[in-house]
């Protein structure tokens, strides 16, 4: 029996309307935020369509290695040598420069903001299990390549979840980190 893959309900999500009304100068860091997160969103989608010509028999799982680390997310696959090393690395890189600097940076300066920072923190834990899983199982597939699918379902559940992630962060402080000068 399969275990659950770790979710959120996005509906629960706090949120905050004070930086709703704010001009260019402060929406740029918010701007930046978003580029560092396109980056990843790129990253995503390369990988997602490694995965579908792996699907299709187009490319073998050690080609889909070779895309992952291509994606300029060097040290991780090459240490590990897994497949989502690269991807694993950077986004826990980028959470942890979240939690120790951003977070704490933006609870100073606005007490409001508590209540989504704390569910950004909480989202960053499911993302961090489900980036492990997700290793895990492409072990799991060079042993057994009748476990492709279960890849797949995992990586575009993680997927789904980072995307959200990324745009719930991004109108949720973007305006935030410009008002209050906190650079990304």
């Amino acid at each position: 029996m399969a275990v659950p893959l770790p979710d959120w309900d996005e509906s629960t999500r706090p949120t905050t309307s004070t930086y709703d009304e704010i001009g260019a100068d402060e929406r740029a860091a918010g701007q930046h935020l978003t580029a560092i997160h396109d980056m990843y969103r790129q990253g995503l989608a390369q990988v997602s369509a490694v995965l579908d010509q792996v699907v299709d028999g187009a490319a073998g799982l050690g080609e889909a290695r070779e895309a992952v680390r291509q994606l300029g997310l060097r040290t991780a696959v090459e240490r590990a040598g897994s497949f989502c090393g690269q991807l694993c690395r950077a986004v826990e890189s980028h959470h942890r420069i979240e939690d120790a600097y951003l977070y704490p940076a933006l609870r100073i300066a606005d007490s409001g903001l508590g209540g989504v920072l704390d569910r950004l923190d909480s989202e960053h834990l499911v993302v961090h299990e489900l980036l492990v899983r997700l290793d895990d199982t492409l072990v799991a597939v060079t042993r057994d390549p009748d476990r492709l699918g279960v890849l797949v379902e995992e990586f575009t559940h993680l997927r789904r979840l980072l995307e959200s992630h990324f745009v719930y962060e991004e109108q949720q402080i973007g305006g935030a980190l410009g008002v209050h000068r906190i650079t990304v």
